[in-house]
């Protein structure tokens, strides 16, 4: 149980399911892949481009063009189910960065380092939030203040986004089993830092765990054995972006993690699930005031001006098959795209909905500031 437990605490502190980045599937990987999955540049206005184009590179002239988003985080408790305790969560932040940049290969562990510097692309999340456990017998914890950075390079969509290097520093305080008889017994504190190395031909990665209060350990798991394209924890909502965004759309993936022990397998399939209008509204708004959307103008069969719906989305569930925690499925919404070589809206990820474990409720993240985006050719921002 011990890795499962993992998996499910990791999902809370994060926000998100545990995954990966990006290796099988792909030349110069592990070669044994059954279950490929196709990766398109989605966050370019030509989505078919298998590289990384000049303007995503942040640097000279494109130093101020990186895509950065802040999404709200709201805690929704109205389904939760749990008959043995209860969460409150308050003041939640969800930030995103992306671009691209030059992984210098010295940096890495030895036996992976050389002279070579790569061009590829850096992904960062950060999220905090504040957290308090109450027994439905009575009392209740203190306010545990939570945060989890993660860092990801990887390679370009034409390479599956292959990983290279991927940093986790978490502290949490996730809910620890379904029945806890006792307050202590509700929650369990995870203060560690995972960092894990890939190999160049990306058939291994080394992770590097430091976890407080305990020694530095060093594992290395191999890739050999896996079937379906691997992805890493950290890269998880661009590898999701890269994929087909439709509600038709099926595919089983294969994602590591250091803090859920190894490698795991996911369903990542399309839904039909649509925003709030209300939410779809106020998205739209910042969306268009990017330029990453143009409201469309219209009018009814007498001629009156009717109001613009909003942006198109399509829901994409990740569900985690790979055992004792199966079924626990997140929802994430991108920005459909609608013309493959003119892709105005890029794909942009809108909200993720995330299940607590134990039927504890739901974190809603949503889109709320569009801080910076990528070249559109007019100097936008």
């Amino acid at each position: 149980m011990k890795k499962f437990f993992k998996i499910s605490a990791v999902a809370a502190a994060v926000g998100m399911a545990v995954t990966l980045a990006g290796c099988g599937g792909c030349s110069g990987c592990s070669g044994n892949t059954a279950n490929s999955t196709v990766t398109n540049s989605n966050w370019y206005t030509g989505t078919s481009y298998k590289g990384i184009q000049p303007s995503f590179i942040a640097e000279g002239e494109f130093e101020n063009y990186k895509e950065r988003i802040s999404y709200s985080v709201n805690f929704d408790g109205s389904a939760a189910k749990n008959n043995s305790y209860s969460v409150e969560y308050k003041d939640g932040k969800y930030s995103t960065e992306f671009y691209a940049t030059r992984y210098d290969w010295q940096s890495s562990l030895d036996g992976y380092k050389s002279e070579k510097t790569e061009l590829v692309y850096y992904y960062k999340t950060e999220f905090s939030i504040s957290v308090r456990y109450s027994l439905k017998s009575g009392g209740e914890s203190e306010w545990f203040d939570d945060s989890v950075i993660t860092e990801s390079y990887f390679r370009a969509a034409g390479n599956n986004l292959q990983p290279i290097f991927s940093r986790q520093q978490i502290k949490s305080t996730s809910p620890n089993k379904n029945k806890a008889k006792t307050l202590e017994d509700a929650y369990k504190r995870i203060d560690a830092v995972y960092e894990n190395y890939y190999s160049p031909d990306c058939k291994e990665v080394t992770s590097v765990t430091k976890e407080a209060g305990k020694d530095e350990t060093t594992d290395t798991y191999s890739f050999k054995k896996v079937k379906n394209t691997l992805f890493d924890n950290s890269s998880l909502y661009i590898a999701v972006r890269s994929m087909k965004l439709n509600s038709g759309y099926s595919q089983t993936v294969s994602l590591f993690s250091a803090a859920a022990g190894g490698v795991s397998s996911y369903l990542v399939s399309g839904s039909t699930a649509a925003l709030e209008s209300g939410e779809r509204k106020e998205i739209s708004s910042e969306l268009a005031g990017k330029g990453l959307y143009v409201p469309k103008n219209s009018t009814d069969e007498n001629g009156n001006p009717v109001e613009d719906a909003g942006i198109n989305s399509v829901a994409m569930n990740i569900n985690y098959t790979g055992g004792v925690l199966s079924g626990t499925t997140q929802t994430v919404w991108y920005a459909a795209i609608e013309n493959t070589d003119n892709n105005v809206s890029r794909a942009t990820m809108l909200k993720i909905s995330i299940p607590l474990s134990y039927n504890l409720g739901t974190l809603n993240y949503t889109l709320k500031e569009v801080e910076s985006t990528l070249w559109t050719g007019d100097n936008r921002k």
